[in-house]
């Protein structure tokens, strides 16, 4: 829903960098995209063999807080799509209650989803485990084959898929070459994505199918 994972990747690869643990902001986001951070953290401890800076958490979620104030946009469309969908809807997130919270809010997007916000903090595995789908089915009141799952990552699809729920992936239009987006086109459909779109403005039309 929001444009936050090119400012977040940048960030962290530049805290990471600063803190020793030299990464490029490409290994970042072929590394971590739709991880959580606590797996993301586990991840460059076992590569570089040794702990992190007790502050480097706090340093990095300054530095991003600033960034998205200063650049996060919303998604092309998914306003409008919102606005469109009658069908009861929620946030399921990798990320931290404060973060979906921040992001939303900065892009105007949180009235959408007041008190229906849910986080792998919430349940005992993240994604690609499906528990917070399952979890946020229950509280939302539905079957999980009756749910559909929006998503951009390929541990997030493989979430919505082991849930048994319907999984659409989203690819959003960059300026990166079309071998690129095809590439990620192809991963999410091999991890068990039903359709991949690259427009939410064909969103609405594509939940009344």
């Amino acid at each position: 829903m929001v444009d936050s994972e090119p400012i977040v990747n940048r960030i962290f690869a530049e805290t990471l960098t600063e803190a020793g643990f030299p990464i490029t902001y490409a290994e970042v986001t072929q590394q971590f995209k739709g991880k959580s951070m606590a797996t993301c953290l586990e991840i460059i401890k076992e590569v570089y063999g040794k702990p992190l800076p007790l502050d480097l958490l706090e340093r990095n979620r300054e530095r991003e807080i600033a960034a998205l104030h200063q650049e996060l946009q919303p998604i092309a469309g998914i306003a409008e799509a919102l606005a469109q969908i009658t069908l009861p809807k929620c946030v399921a997130s990798n990320s931290s209650h404060r973060h979906i919270q921040l992001v939303l809010g900065l892009t105007g997007l949180l009235h959408q989803f007041e008190g229906k916000l849910h986080s792998c903090h919430d349940v005992d595995r993240p994604k690609p485990f499906p528990d917070v789908y399952l979890y946020a089915a229950q509280q939302m009141g539905k079957n999980p084959d009756r749910c559909v799952v929006i998503e951009d990552s390929v541990p997030g699809v493989q979430a919505g898929y082991a849930a048994g729920m319907t999984v659409f992936g989203y690819v959003q239009q960059r300026d990166y070459p079309e071998e690129e987006a095809a590439s990620e086109r192809d991963a999410l459909l091999a991890d068990g994505a039903r359709i991949v779109f690259n427009d939410m403005r064909q969103l609405a039309e594509l939940l009344s199918c």
